[in-house]
């Protein structure tokens, strides 16, 4: 008997979904009637059981309604019946709720038509995904369905959506209900259960109000008269609260990943798309403000819970059907990494909650994750988190990887640091090098953040360098990346103090030393640990001296010639200063005094031991490294090639020993021995480069320097370096007196020019003063001329008037053709001349005429600004730039149509063919300075033509020369001082633009984009805080960064007064404003 039931469910299922005979036609008649049938059919199988309306389209969606839950209570009973037989058949057998997938099939289909007829035409536009991207036949559909009233909407909606939730309780229908229409089941749910009600109006108020526009209940009715009756609002209510626990309780129960999934599609289609133009696509409206926010709201509280990050990654990668290593997707990565690493917007605290919840459970992905694509993610959303905000990226993310280490630092307690283990060092350094070199691209702010534990990566990669360690190969990597893409100052400084054991000062906050009593050993699982240095074994001598080998492998693994050449001579620097401090005196111990603290003084000798032992220890380093770099071939190459360093090194040898012999100090022999090979050495490569035949000018002058030091050696006790040294002064000195006598040459020479330019200029003055007078002459004849030439006119016309005009020149007839012309039709009169220069003259006139405001050329301004538009395609410059003119002076009236044949012109004046390479560029920027000159005439309504404005400006960041770049840039500053206000929704784009810009390879350009920068602020004001809110600490910092990286100065006074503009309105904001102001009345 329930078999025969279920099959009956079944059958009336294949009525509904069962192509029928009727003939198709015309869609909205065809579409009706196909339905009306299947209705019909439905009905007569039921034997009536089944009421039906007038509603041709709903009533189909209640015969599906119908036959589905049918369906869902005879899958019931046949579970029960099937539970109650006495079953002799032994194994797994076939439950008897099971569906076919012919079965499966027909339960799709009839839910997708119930999604399609009862829920997304009573959805609010822009709630759930647009129309447009389902099906073209499902618009056509829509366009013909009958509009409902409000009322009627919500009653389908409620109807559809509670079937579809009763259905989604059976455990085989369930899966077919949420798989495929869970995000418009989640957009009904949160519709009915979030959108804000109208209030109810009262009894006595209703006919006064029907009239009124009802759109407070956000439900897009087509009727104006909709009143809200208090009941209807109590029940509108009590189905919000019911729907509400109806969507909490889908969003915990269901699968996680797809919940996800399907909020960011519905969080996506939120934000409508503009209008295509393609294949006639109208734009899709954006979802109510209540809409998207509940959205992001349930995303993040997702995002929030346990395991929230994993699942908005599973769900992301799910939408293209996993994870698979070889198809990553970079494009999905970035995606979930901007969505894991930009909170929603609220207040500091909301947004440190966020963090707080987010980032371990981003560490744990990238620590227990052996999937590569996860791991990528984490790495990729760490990055992002430090870009989004660098204190709260340090606090919750990076210091906690990094705490082994920092636990490790100069201050710490070294008990507690023994405590670190092997293990935990480990995973740090992975997760370093995950983040640092695998997951990211090398980037210097980013890179940054490893300053305070890079003196302790570099002890680390000292440790097991030469050895055998699985972390050597991740340790050096990071090293290296580090120090190749830092700038070359800092490199130098994360050497000098890892070596020299010494950071200085400036740096000592940001960049960590290891604590002296602790030192790195090879692990027992192949790794490193912490160690006591009072328990190792191995002499400070050794350790540095191997310390010196790496550190020259490392440089020269690098691969960057100037860091080692910059090394080498601060090496010899402190050289210099090594032998200069031996000649003082060296600290003698404190003796111990009778009656004092004993262990005071105990303290103060071992303090100055250390400090003793630091020193030798230092120069023994120094020694270490020069003896290696001596003997590096491709170090003395440079250093040859580069004749400045080459210069400086000597130099810097032979005032060590001026000084030295100035000094009347005695010297230790083996110093003095010491000192005098490297001076003999160095006078003799300098000896070699001078003698040679191509020494240019540049090192005779920065030889000048050492004049004095080479004659204080010409007297030194060894014969031969006093033989060079009096030789070498006798070069220098003489080639800086030709050196001198031909600046003296070239000075007397160009005073001679300057003379002679003088004698020509005063020739050139009687040559002018004689023509004058000759054109005098010539002037006074030709006026004796035309004196009679009129008189012999006069008398011609005077006869012609008798016998009548028969012949008249042309010029003559062009004036008596004007005649009684107004300036605005002898203006009309000249533009239509055969000749060039005549038709430019009529433009001008034209555009004076509008300048003037003459009342007939503004009558006629649409004929006036369309003679301006045609006179664009003419070929010559001449004629183009006076009509660009004319469109300016036109923008006030014709703002609209001005604007876009200007922004035209500048985009695709490349196009012109007529114009060559520097006619392109001065007539582009001249372009660009009409556009400005129109803004400036709009004044305050330039932000409704923002758009138009700064698209144009923008599309000229692309442009070859770096003349027109650097001009939009300026222009672009006029326009957004113009606009103030109305920068904000744009304020994104447009620091994009001038960060791009400022690392132009072009100066005038990196220049402009800091001056727009400055004219921005000085435009906002103090209202920087409000339009700049989420750039302004962007924009400081980058303008800081390029205050160290910038070589031009101009750019770099830019740079300074944007600074001073920040700083200029953050003390106006924290100063009071004191001006005393006093008013004064007068009374009659």
């Amino acid at each position: 008997m329930a078999e025969d039931t279920l099959a009956k469910a079944h059958k009336l299922l294949g009525i509904l979904v069962t192509p029928t005979a009727v003939q198709p036609g015309e869609p909205r008649t065809w579409f009706s009637s196909l339905l009306a049938q299947k209705t019909a059919d439905y009905t007569q199988a039921v034997d009536g059981s089944l009421i039906i309306g007038g509603e041709p389209v709903f009533d189909y969606v209640r015969c599906c309604v119908h036959a589905l839950v049918n369906l869902k209570l005879e899958l019931v009973n046949a579970l029960e019946a099937q539970k109650k037989q006495d079953s002799s058949v032994k194994g797994p057998k076939l439950e008897a709720d099971a569906l076919s997938i012919a079965q499966q099939k027909n339960v799709s289909s009839i839910l997708e038509i119930m999604i399609v007829l009862g829920v997304l035409p009573n959805l609010i536009p822009g709630v759930g995904v647009p129309i447009h991207k389902r099906s073209e036949f499902l618009q056509i559909i829509f366009k013909d369905l009958p509009k409902l009233s409000m009322l009627e909407q919500y009653k389908q909606l409620v109807f559809t959506l509670d079937a579809l939730l009763d259905l989604a309780t059976h455990r085989n229908l369930s899966a077919l209900v949420l798989t495929k229409h869970m995000s418009d089941i989640l957009a009904s749910l949160v519709q009915i259960s979030h959108a804000p009600l109208m209030k109810p109006v009262e009894k006595e108020k209703e006919e006064a109000t029907s009239t009124e526009e009802k759109s407070d209940l956000k439900m897009d009715s087509s009727e104006d008269k909709f009143v809200m009756t208090e009941d209807l609002y109590a029940r509108l209510t009590a189905d919000q609260q019911r729907y509400r626990k109806e969507l909490d309780r889908m969003l915990v129960k269901c699968y996680q990943p797809t919940v996800v999934r399907n909020l960011i599609v519905l969080h996506g289609s939120s934000k409508g798309t503009k209008n295509s133009g393609v294949g006639g696509k109208k734009a899709a409206k954006p979802a109510p403000k209540w809409f998207s926010k509940k959205i992001s709201e349930l995303l993040t509280a997702r995002l929030m819970a346990e395991n929230g990050v994993a699942n908005v990654i599973r769900g992301v990668l799910d939408m293209a059907g996993g994870d698979i290593e070889g198809n990553m997707d970079w494009q999905k990565v970035g995606l979930v990494a901007t969505v894991l690493g930009n909170p929603p917007e609220g207040n500091y605290a909301s947004i440190e909650n966020y963090y707080q919840n987010i980032c371990p459970q981003i560490i744990h992905i990238l620590n227990t994750q052996d999937d590569k694509v996860y791991q990528m993610i984490a790495c990729a959303s760490i990055k992002t988190v430090t870009e989004r905000s660098l204190i709260l990226s340090r606090r919750y993310l990076l210091e906690v990887i990094m705490d082994p280490f920092l636990k490790l630092a100069a201050g710490c307690d070294s008990k507690s640091a023994l405590e670190v283990t092997e293990q935990q060092l480990d995973d740090c350094l992975k997760s370093l090098f995950k983040i640092f070199v695998i997951g990211t691209d090398p980037c210097v702010v980013f890179l940054s953040n490893l300053e305070k534990i890079i003196l302790m990566l570099l002890e680390v990669h000292s440790a097991i360098a030469l050895g055998a360690s699985h972390l050597r190969d991740p340790v050096k990597q990071m090293i290296t990346r580090y120090l190749k893409h830092m700038d070359s100052e800092t490199a130098l400084t994360v050497v000098r103090s890892w070596v020299l054991g010494q950071v200085p000062e400036a740096r000592k906050s940001r960049m960590f030393l290891m604590h002296k009593d602790l030192t790195f050993a090879h692990g027992d699982e192949g790794g490193i640990k912490v160690v006591d240095k009072t328990n190792q074994e191995q002499s400070f001598y050794v350790s540095d001296d191997e310390k010196s080998i790496i550190v020259q492998d490392l440089l020269e693994d690098i691969k960057e010639p100037k860091l080692v050449v910059d090394f080498y001579l601060s090496l010899t620097a402190d050289l210099t200063d090594m032998m200069t401090d031996e000649l003082t005196a060296e600290p003698e111990l404190p003796p111990l005094e009778p009656g004092v603290d004993v262990e005071k003084q105990l303290l103060e000798i071992e303090a100055t031991m250390d400090t003793m032992m630091y020193k030798m220890r230092r120069n023994l380093m120094v020694i270490r490294l020069l003896g290696l770099y001596s003997e590096d071939k491709t170090l003395q190459d440079n250093l040859m090639n580069e004749s400045p360093r080459m210069i400086k090194f000597i130099g810097a040898t032979i005032h060590r020993a001026a000084r030295s012999m100035q000094s009347s100090a005695e010297v230790d022999e083996s110093s003095c021995v010491m000192a005098s090979q490297s001076l003999n050495m160095s006078l003799t490569i300098l000896s070699l480069h001078l003698t040679q035949a191509d020494v240019s000018t540049d090192d005779w002058k920065r030889m000048q320097e050492y004049l004095e030091d080479l004659s204080i050696i010409s007297d030194h006790p060894d014969g031969r370096i006093a033989r060079i040294a009096k030789q070498l002064h006798q070069l220098v000195s003489a080639q800086g007196e030709v050196i001198h006598q031909t600046n003296r040459m070239r000075q007397k020479t160009k005073d001679i020019q300057e003379e002679t330019k003088k004698l020509q200029a005063k020739a050139d003055e009687l040559k002018d003063a004689q023509r004058e007078s000759e054109n005098a002459k010539m002037d006074e004849r030709k006026q004796q001329l035309k004196e009679k030439a009129e008189t012999v006119a006069a008398a011609k016309a005077a006869r012609k008037k008798k016998s009548g005009l028969k012949e008249e020149e042309p010029e003559m007839k062009i004036l008596e053709d004007k005649e009684g012309m107004s300036p605005y039709e002898a203006a009309l009169y000249d533009v239509k001349d055969p000749l060039l220069p005549v038709r430019g003259h009529g433009i001008i006139e034209l555009t004076k005429l509008i300048d003037a405001k003459d009342e007939e050329t503004l009558e006629h301004i649409g004929s006036v600004f369309q003679i301006f538009v045609d006179s664009l395609e003419d070929e010559d410059t001449y004629i183009y730039l006076s009509c660009i003119n004319g469109l300016v002076s036109s923008a006030r009236y014709r703002t609209e149509a001005v604007l876009d044949t200007l922004t035209k012109e500048f985009t695709q004046v490349y196009q012109r063919k007529n114009l060559d390479e520097d006619k392109t560029v001065e007539v582009r920027t001249k372009i660009g300075e009409a556009l400005v000159r129109a803004t400036k005439e709009l004044g305050d309504v330039t932000p409704k033509y923002k758009n138009l404005l700064l698209n144009a400006f923008f599309s000229a960041a692309s442009d070859p020369e770096d003349l027109v770049r650097a001009s939009s840039l300026s222009n672009l500053g006029e326009v957004c001082q113009n606009i103030k206000f109305s920068l904000g929704p744009i304020a994104g784009e447009l620091m994009m633009h001038l960060e791009a810009s400022a690392r132009d390879k072009a100066v005038e350009v990196r220049r402009a984009a800091a001056m727009v920068l400055t004219m921005v602020l000085q435009g906002l004001g103090m209202d920087s805080f409000t339009i700049l809110e989420q750039y302004l600490r962007d924009i400081h910092r980058s303008l800081r960064l390029r205050l160290n990286t910038e070589t031009d100065d101009v750019a770099l006074v830019h740079v300074n007064l944007a600074l001073d503009e920040i700083d200029k309105i953050v003390r106006e904001l924290f100063s009071p404003n004191l001006t005393q102001e006093q008013t004064v009345f007068v009374t009659n």
